[in-house]
């Protein structure tokens, strides 16, 4: 359906009424509500006056006894709430300090573990350095070698110490290739 300037207009007017009447309506309760929560205070305060004066008249009449009942049930009431309250917080503090108490005892048991562990360790890494020791002397490494240009223009390469002399940059780099190649290593990284 394809609205058009007309058609949201129509739309609009029938529309805002019933949106008015709505926001009017929630104004109106709680109107109501807050009219019928004055009228039950007044009501509970006169009706409070009422059972004062008949107190003070009669003070071993039943209002009176009824008074005293309400009032032991609710300093009941409080006293139970505050065991609650009392219970709850000692409770709590009891479960933090056996969760702390639980970590604790496992920290201790993973340094106890650890150090348990570090002969184990010591002798592991013994073992690996042996083999890597073994694996080194067992082959052979390549030459060394190191390339140069000098001052007058000519080109060096030192291979395992002997130094070459070269008149060319593509001359060295021909040698030094020759060398790797030649070399006879067993050893990769």
């Amino acid at each position: 359906m394809k609205l058009t300037p007309f058609g949201c207009l129509v739309l609009m007017l029938a529309v805002a009424p019933m949106t008015w009447a709505q926001s009017t309506g929630n104004a109106q309760a709680k109107a109501l509500q807050e009219q019928l929560a004055r009228e039950t205070a007044a009501r509970k305060a006169e009706s409070d006056k009422l059972i004062a004066a008949d107190i003070a008249k009669k003070p071993n009449g039943a209002n009176a006894i009824a008074a005293k009942k309400a009032a032991e049930d609710a300093k009941t009431l409080e006293l139970a709430k505050q065991t609650v309250e009392e219970k709850t917080k000692s409770d709590a503090e009891v479960s933090a300090k056996a969760a702390a108490d639980q970590e604790e005892t496992e920290r201790k048991e993973a340094s106890v573990r650890w150090a348990a562990g570090a002969k184990e360790r010591e002798r592991a890494a013994a073992v690996e350095k042996a083999a890597v020791k073994k694996w080194r002397s067992s082959g052979k490494s390549g030459p060394s070698l190191l390339m140069g240009k000098r001052g007058n223009g000519t080109f060096t390469v030192m291979v395992n110490g002997k130094i070459s002399e070269f008149p060319t940059e593509a001359e060295a780099k021909a040698f030094a290739d020759k060398v790797r190649n030649e070399a006879e290593t067993t050893l990769s990284y």
